[in-house]
């Protein structure tokens, strides 16, 4: 159990920190580099200039290209709008770090999902996957406040089991987070917007579906030559669509639902993917993750996040840590939803007068002050048509403020037992269906969704979508028709 303490985990700092004695250890310039065993780490030297990937990435265009050919072009690029376009049209889960003489720059994956938190102590930068590995090097600068405690003792937090705040912020005065689209400058400490960086302007619909369609399988076909690959299947549009996508690589990949919660053989997340097994002849096991908990994992579980949702993602964690194998990387659907309209779901969006209206799609936010400061921060700066090139702003809400925050968490947590590739953590995937009309991309048909699967393997068509239960029919027909008359601010 160990191992598993702060695992694929890593941090950078002035300090020499003896707890960490069994990470790899390197010098980049005057900082430590410390880096969990189990997490990947690739470094470049160009005359000048040093480059590390913590993580993974791949280019699936060219998935000949290798990490350290990623790394060695990102580094010879001159300035951050170069380092820019070489990520464009990566996918991955990593932390890139550029030390120029001493002077560093970071970016993140294009949602973020390798998260990266940091701090200035007593004068010096330390950065790290989360704030208790900055505890280590700061004394009593990590400490629960007024924000740890307005957080936790909300009623929003002691109603919802996937509690989350936005990014950019943390728990702790003075400890940010890199958000998704921007990089962030050792000397200023200034967080960088550096996407989008031109103006919206939709594209043909039937050239789009094609270009869509095709990164997406060219992507699940590069992840299969480079990782063992198991793909987690529900009764939704996210991991379907993968599924269509991985139909030339179906003999490689390994497909699971996981059991869990209240979830039974008739709940539509069990029955449908056993239905889809028979159909597809795919490689399919069902995992229980409703076991007792193991209390060293528990415990574990607990110590590697200040946000550990032990009773909730880390039951599962625990189920999935008896059920997996240990060599897989797991595939999940997470960021898709920003390209399918998630915070208004008729592909109709609203008009904003201030960042209230945008605390009102978590309204338990409200009363939390830390978390209205940072809404009304995000809001202040991409409201400006300057800012945001004419892309709808719930898409990039719903891409940088929750994504890169409810995702990366999640994804933080069970790095306790398994990598995760997140085939849609592409910029250049999710632009393509941003310049797609919404009409296409929102409900009742996601005809985007729907059309890319016909071409790559219409059969995962065979079973329903999240089809409704009677009760659920019920709730959403009550709902629409409340929303037609006024009762509810937005369709979401």
């Amino acid at each position: 159990m160990a191992t598993l303490k702060f695992r694929r985990q890593f941090l950078l700092t002035p300090t020499d920190t003896e707890e960490l004695s069994d990470w790899n250890h390197e010098r980049l310039a005057s900082y430590n580099l410390y880096s969990h065993p189990d997490c990947a780490k690739y470094k470049v030297a160009i005359r000048t200039k040093e480059g590390v990937i913590l993580g993974h990435v791949l280019d699936p265009k060219k998935p000949e290209r290798s990490t350290m050919d990623i790394l060695r072009d990102i580094v010879m690029q001159e300035n951050e709008t170069g380092v820019a376009k070489e990520l464009y049209g990566l996918v991955g889960r990593f932390v890139l770090i550029i030390n120029s003489n001493g002077r560093f720059v970071f970016f993140n994956d294009a949602c973020g999902l390798k998260s990266f938190f940091y701090t200035k102590y007593e004068g010096q930068l330390h950065m790290a996957s989360q704030p208790l590995l900055l505890k280590m090097v700061t004394g009593n600068l990590i400490v629960k406040g007024e924000r740890y405690n307005s957080f936790f003792d909300s009623e929003y937090v002691k109603r919802n089991k996937e509690s989350w705040f936005p990014s950019g912020t943390s728990l702790y005065e003075g400890v940010y987070h890199l958000v998704p689209n921007h990089y962030l400058k050792s000397e200023s400490l200034e967080q960088v917007r550096y996407w989008p960086i031109k103006a919206l302007e939709l594209e043909d619909y039937e050239s789009s579906l094609k270009k869509f369609s095709n990164l997406l399988r060219m992507t699940m076909e590069a992840g299969s030559k480079k990782y063992n690959l198991a793909l987690g299947l529900t009764a939704g549009f996210d991991s379907r669509i993968i599924l269509s996508a991985t139909k030339g690589v179906k003999d490689k990949t390994l497909y699971y639902t996981l059991q869990y919660r209240n979830l039974t053989k008739d709940s539509r997340d069990i029955a449908i993917p056993l239905n889809l097994k028979k159909v597809l002849k795919i490689n399919h096991k069902l995992m229980d993750c409703r076991i007792p908990l193991d209390k060293d994992f528990g415990r574990i579980y607990v110590e590697n996040s200040d946000m550990a949702h032990l009773d909730d993602w880390g039951f599962i964690a625990n189920g999935i840590s008896k059920n997996l194998p240990k060599d897989v990387m797991a595939i999940k659907g997470s960021c898709s939803e920003t390209g399918r309209c998630y915070f208004y779901k008729s592909g109709k969006h609203p008009n904003f007068s201030s960042s209230s209206d945008i605390v009102n799609y978590n309204r338990n936010w409200k009363g939390i002050r830390f978390i209205e400061e940072r809404i009304s921060d995000w809001y202040d700066e991409v409201n400006k048509e300057s800012v945001n090139k004419g892309y709808n702003i719930l898409d990039l809400f719903h891409w940088e403020v929750s994504t890169g925050s409810w995702q990366t968490q999640n994804q933080l947590e069970w790095d306790l037992v398994h990598d995760t590739f997140t085939p849609f953590n592409n910029r250049e995937l999710l632009d393509i269906m941003l310049h797609i009309d919404t009409k296409f991309r929102s409900k009742p048909d996601y005809i985007l969704y729907t059309e890319t699967m016909k071409l790559l393997w219409p059969e995962v068509l065979s079973q329903p979508i999240n089809p409704l239960s009677n009760r659920d029919w019920l709730k959403t027909n009550i709902k629409v028709a409340l929303t037609k008359v006024g009762f509810e601010r937005f369709n979401h």
